[in-house]
């Protein structure tokens, strides 16, 4: 039977892919894309949304890539021997990551959330998918320091 530690993980990171799908789909893939490569190219209204595109931005949104394609979510990029090394310690430490990016970037956000003092409705769907993500990214990467 799984501890309360791996139960915890495995939902923070359901809910991380959940985010992560959601913002990809109402961003659009090529506007999330454009976010981690190009953010002039990004269009006017998603950069409003997020009130700006900085380098912390870039690497959350790389963290959305990440989480949708690896493991814990559509799984196309799984950590293995013909990796080269770094892939692999990417995708081990992914959750870490992208946690201590939100807790350090979106930590008052990510934790208003979590403890259900976000209203929901004072943000668009990018906003609410984005911190959705995040503070589903920060649970996992904080309790994944705790697992035996």
């Amino acid at each position: 039977m799984a501890n309360w530690q791996t139960q915890v993980k495995n939902i923070a990171m359901a809910l991380a892919v959940v985010g992560a799908l959601w913002m990809a789909l109402v961003v659009g893939i090529s506007n999330a894309a454009n976010i981690v490569i190009d953010p002039a190219a990004v269009d006017a209204d998603v950069v409003n949304s997020l009130g700006g595109i900085d380098f912390v931005d870039r690497i959350a949104v790389a963290g959305v890539f990440v989480t949708l394609l690896g493991s814990a979510g559509l799984g196309i990029i799984t950590a293995g021997s013909g990796n080269p090394p770094f892939i692999n310690t990417i995708l081990r430490y992914a959750p870490l990551i992208i946690g201590f990016v939100a807790f350090s970037a979106f930590g008052t956000e990510a934790w208003d959330l979590v403890t259900g003092n976000r209203t929901w409705a004072n943000y668009d769907d990018t906003q609410n998918s984005y911190m959705l993500f995040l503070a589903s990214s920060m649970v996992a990467g904080f309790v994944s320091l705790f697992r035996k």
